[in-house]
C-alpha cells in the first residue's frame, strides 16, 4: 500500500512508519518539521500542518490510505475537532477513502468500560482532552470514509510486549486497573488494521491481554 502517516515524527508515528516500511509499504511522511523524520531516506517527506487540507490533499493524492497518529495538549480542550475536519476534507479532496486513526481509551462511551479510579480521571481531571477525542472521533465516524479507530490505553516507550492484543470495542465489558502498552504495540497495529478491510467501520480497543474483560454471551 501507499500510505500517508500524519504525525510522523511523534512517539506513535514515527514506529508505524517504521513498520509500514518493513511490511513492504510505501510510505508518505506528513510532518510539520520534516527535519525531525527518521529514515527519511526511505520515504517520502513532505512538510505540511494536519490543519491545512490543501497540502494535505497534494500530499495523498495517489495514496491508498492515511494513518493519523497526532494528539493535541492535554490541557487543549478543540485540538482534534479543530484538525480532524480538515484530514476528512483532505482525504475527499485527495480520493482517499480509508484512514486509520489514534484516539485514546478514555475518549466517550470507552470510559464506561474503565475501572472507576480511571472513569473518575478520564471525566474529571482529563476531562476537556478526552471530550475532544470523542468529538473528533465522532466527526470521523459520520464522514462516510473507510474508518477504523483505534483505542491504546495508557502508552509507554518500552520494548514490544508479547502480551498486547486488539479487540473490536463491541466485544469488551471492562478494561481493569491500568494496563499500559509500549508504543512499539500500537505501531505495528496501526500496519496490521490499516491492510485489514475487516476492521473497516470498527472501534478498536488496544490492551494487554490481561487489560481486558470480554462481554458475556446472551443464552
Amino acid at each position: 500500500m501507499n500510505i500517508v502517516i500524519v504525525g510522523a515524527t511523534g512517539n506513535v508515528g514515527s514506529r508505524t512508519m517504521k513498520y509500514a516500511l518493513e511490511a513492504g509499504h510505501q510510505v508518505i511522511a506528513y510532518a510539520r518539521r520534516p527535519e525531525s523524520v527518521s529514515n527519511a531516506d526511505k520515504v517520502q517527506v513532505v512538510k505540511g500542518d494536519a490543519q491545512d487540507p490543501v497540502a494535505l490533499a497534494r500530499a495523498a493524492k495517489g495514496a491508498d490510505a492515511i494513518i493519523v497518529a497526532i494528539t493535541g495538549a492535554v490541557s487543549d480542550g478543540t485540538f482534534m475537532q479543530r484538525t480532524v475536519p480538515s484530514i476528512i476534507t483532505a482525504a475527499k479532496a485527495a480520493d482517499v477513502r480509508r484512514i486509520v486513526m489514534v484516539s485514546a481509551f478514555g475518549a466517550g462511551d470507552t470510559a464506561d468500560k474503565a475501572a472507576w479510579f480511571m472513569k473518575f480521571a478520564y471525566r474529571t481531571v482529563l476531562g476537556k482532552f478526552f471530550r475532544d477525542k470523542a468529538a473528533s472521533d465522532a466527526l470521523l465516524e459520520q464522514s462516510g470514509l473507510d474508518y477504523t479507530i483505534v483505542y491504546p490505553v495508557n502508552l509507554k516507550d518500552a520494548p514490544a510486549s508479547i502480551n498486547a492484543v486488539a479487540k473490536p470495542l463491541e466485544q469488551v465489558d471492562k478494561v481493569p486497573g491500568m494496563p499500559t502498552l509500549p508504543f512499539t504495540n500500537v505501531a505495528q497495529e496501526l500496519v496490521r488494521i490499516v491492510a485489514d478491510p475487516a476492521s473497516i467501520g470498527q472501534r478498536i480497543l488496544l490492551t494487554t491481554a490481561k487489560g481486558w474483560k470480554a462481554k458475556r454471551k446472551e443464552k
